[in-house]
């Protein structure tokens, strides 16, 4: 009689035991970003993007008009970002790298703060200057207005570089930006000029 009981006794706290164990085996069973984080991470999509690294009103600007659709960030050097006048409007514009995420080619954008938050790109697959991919820039500065600069004179035959070309010198009535291989040839300045930007080569 006393053994009977003893082996109910046995069996019944072997059955407790083997429950307790299977719901901690259930409560350590988890994703591990919900682990975590509480919750299971969602991955970003281009709508989802911003340039937090930008002005607020420019990050705003640019969302607003989806150019986060087309283009992202460029981020292969820094400074990327600048800030300055480019259109000569006595407003803080901003000029900041990017890359179009279609074609993958490099270049700049101006977003201009003004009533339209208008924005000019070259390069990353806009034609400026002849040239569609800015993927050679390693130089991103901003040129201060009121500087006269002088495009290089070189040699039509030889390729040879003489030197400044002093008589067909711009003055900048706006800030620049310059753009530039480092440490080697190539490059120049994108400035506003009339109704748009032009281009000083400066090798």
């Amino acid at each position: 009689m006393k053994a009977g009981l003893l082996r109910r006794f046995y069996t019944c706290l072997l059955a407790l035991i083997l429950l307790q164990g299977c719901g901690e085996a259930q409560q350590n069973i988890a994703e591990p970003d919900a682990v975590e984080t509480g919750r299971a991470k969602a991955t970003p999509t281009a709508e989802d993007q911003t340039f937090d690294a930008l002005p607020g009103w420019a990050e705003e600007a640019f969302l607003a008009q989806h150019l986060n659709q087309k283009y992202t960030l460029g981020t292969w050097m820094q400074p990327n970002i600048l800030l300055g006048d480019f259109d000569g409007d006595e407003r803080e514009d901003v000029a900041f790298l990017i890359i179009n995420s279609a074609t993958d080619e490099k270049g700049v954008m101006i977003l201009h703060q003004n009533e339209r938050n208008s924005f000019s790109v070259f390069g990353a697959g806009t034609e400026f200057a002849e040239m569609r991919n800015l993927n050679w820039v390693e130089v991103f500065e901003k040129v201060d207005a009121g500087k006269s600069v002088a495009p290089t004179l070189i040699d039509e035959e030889t390729g040879d570089i003489l030197g400044d070309d002093l008589e067909n010198a711009v003055p900048l009535k706006s800030d620049a930006i310059f753009i530039h291989v480092a440490e080697a040839c190539g490059g120049g300045i994108i400035y506003k000029k009339d109704n748009g930007y032009g281009w000083i080569n400066i090798e």
